[in-house]
């Protein structure tokens, strides 16, 4: 059925479908695990009536329909007339896969084009059966002394209000500009107060007045953008579960810390990421039952995802107990496709690495569901567009740990400010390793590039001087910021190093972003002066970016 609703209305319907969605695998999953529970099939009924209500309302005639059916089966489990066993719960979650992509083209297109008529049958399947089973004895007694009465209608108010968060976007880059205007207006009142003595500490404490109130403003405009990273997580027993289905596996699933809160725009981009460790997890990470029965383990495998928060970052780590990964099998696979010679000696860490190079795995079938290896690329460049850092552990015959370190919020960041021949630049601190001061004696020439050697690894210099076109004046010593990508390490030399401090990010022309690399956005300081923010992922990329013909350097 076509319809004509606005965009915007279409929007709030997709989001509310999606939870309640949500909900549905959730119970479904709980009642898979724990048994059929009469209450916990009850509980299902207020979240399918409100989404059969909105169905209704947005003219999706087939998906209400299929709702209601729904909402009979769980009615009838409630009432004990239907008990939801393992073969009714396989039909039923298949059926949610089903509604969810109904809803979703739906929405999409605009008009229905997912046809649910096979999976209503299979809910009439499961309606017949438990019509033909005796009715249990449920009777429902009334209040004594009184008749029923009509509840009497109480009006309700709600406390949400949705907004777009393209709002809250503008107005964060509203307060940001206020900030600035903010430091240049007490900078002006301190001038003020020097040529007019009695004008100064009135006009001071107003101008610290506006300053804390600024200060307040943009907490609370960042808080408003933060949610609990449950809203990435709930995906997660789902997938698990049908993968280890199809793979012949058992698996448990594990959720620790789904209350950590982190900014809506990092919560968009995490899914994808996340996504690639789970199904690699599963795949190629756990054993299948007889074989994790012959190593002397439990025929479940688990594996346990976690979130916490640390200072101005979130770390989630991804520990599953399957076999880990063969290092000497990596070496061997990235021997034979050439990502490292012969004569190049890596440690066991270092090997496992290679992981997350581009199009790498150790397995020799590519399943269609991973592969170890396969897609970790893709979660290395998603990292890098949130300003973060992975790494991967493993123990042999154990397990393995991926840890994700990455910003709370990608609006505001703390970055390093250091300075290049008189300029200042901002690096983002998330993929800051540690900062150091050299002789230019210890710097040594490997391959023709410039190497300096930190404790125990030779690490790749760029001069930042050279890649920006500056002149730094010569001094016999230097600072060099070791940044990291995975577990490759490279060395950016400054002149100096001017601190830490939280930066509103302000986003580059498109046309500018495309053509200069190395730049990743850029910021306005207190004073008014703007500062480049530098792209650490694209000078890992030196080589690669060089051959498109847009590198200013070669490592």
């Amino acid at each position: 059925m076509e319809f004509e609703v606005s965009a915007e209305l279409v929007g709030i319907y997709l989001e509310d479908a999606r939870e309640h969605l949500a909900v549905l695998d959730a119970t479904l999953l709980r009642l898979e695990r724990e048994g059929h529970d009469p209450e916990v099939a009850a509980s299902l009924l207020g979240p399918l009536h409100t989404l059969k209500g909105n169905s209704g309302m947005m003219g999706f005639t087939a998906v209400k329909d299929y709702i209601h059916r729904l909402e009979e089966v769980f009615a009838r489990a409630r009432d004990g007339a239907l008990v939801l066993d393992p073969a009714a719960l396989d039909r039923l979650l298949e059926g949610a896969t089903a509604l969810r992509e109904a809803v979703e083209s739906a929405c999409a297109a605009g008009t229905e084009a997912r046809d649910l008529s096979p999976e209503k049958a299979a809910l009439g399947v499961l309606l017949d059966a438990a019509a033909a089973s005796p009715a249990p004895a449920t009777p429902e007694p009334a209040r004594a002394g009184k008749a029923q009465e009509a509840p009497a209608f109480t009006p309700t108010r709600s406390s949400m209000v949705r907004v777009d968060f393209a709002k809250l976007d503008h107005l964060l880059n509203l307060v940001g500009e206020l900030i600035v205007h903010r430091t240049k207006l007490g900078e002006l009142a301190r001038q003020v107060a020097d040529i007019v003595p009695g004008a100064g500490p009135e006009l001071l404490a107003s101008v610290h007045q506006v300053a804390g109130v600024s200060t307040q403003l943009q907490e609370t405009i960042m808080d408003v953008r933060m949610l609990p990273l449950r809203h990435v997580f709930e995906r997660f027993p789902r997938l698990v579960r049908d993968l280890a289905r199809q793979q012949g596996k058992q698996v448990e699933l594990i959720l620790q810390g789904e209350d950590t809160r982190v900014d809506k725009a990092v919560i968009d981009e995490l899914g994808e990421p996340l996504v690639h460790l789970i199904r690699n997890a599963v795949d190629h990470g756990i054993e299948p039952p007889a074989v994790r029965a012959a190593r002397g383990k439990s025929p479940t495998g688990s594996i346990l995802l976690t979130a916490a928060q640390e200072s101005n970052q979130v770390v989630i780590t991804l520990v599953d107990d399957g076999g880990g990964i063969d290092a000497a099998e990596v070496r061997r696979r990235a021997l034979e496709r050439g990502i490292v010679r012969a004569d190049e000696a890596l440690t066991d860490r270092e090997a496992i690495q290679l992981i997350f190079t581009e199009g790498f795995s150790t397995a020799r079938t590519i399943t269609d569901v991973s592969g170890r290896g396969v897609g970790l690329d893709v979660v290395v460049r998603s990292m890098e567009q949130l300003n973060g850092l992975i790494e991967a552990e493993t123990i042999p015959g154990a397990g393995t740990k991926f840890t994700l370190r990455l910003p709370l919020t990608l609006a505001i960041i703390t970055v390093l400010m250091v300075e290049v021949g008189g300029a200042v630049y901002a690096l983002p601190s998330g993929a800051v390793v540690e900062s150091l001061r050299y002789p230019k004696s210890e710097v040594t020439r490997i391959g023709g590039r410039d190497t300096l050697r930190v404790r125990d690894r030779i690490v790749p210099l760029v001069h930042l001087a050279e890649l920006f076109g500056v002149s730094e004046a010569g001094r016999d010593d230097s600072y060099a910021v070791i940044v990291g990508r995975g577990e490759k390490r490279l060395g950016l030399t400054v002149g100096r190093l001017r601190g830490q401090q939280d930066v509103v990010i302000k986003a580059l022309d498109p046309v500018i972003a495309e053509a200069v690399i190395g730049i990743a956005g850029a910021t306005i300081l207190g004073d008014g002066r703007v500062v480049l923010i530098l792209d650490v992922a694209s000078l890992f990329e030196g080589r690669r970016a060089r051959a498109r013909g847009r590198a200013l350097v070669e490592y």
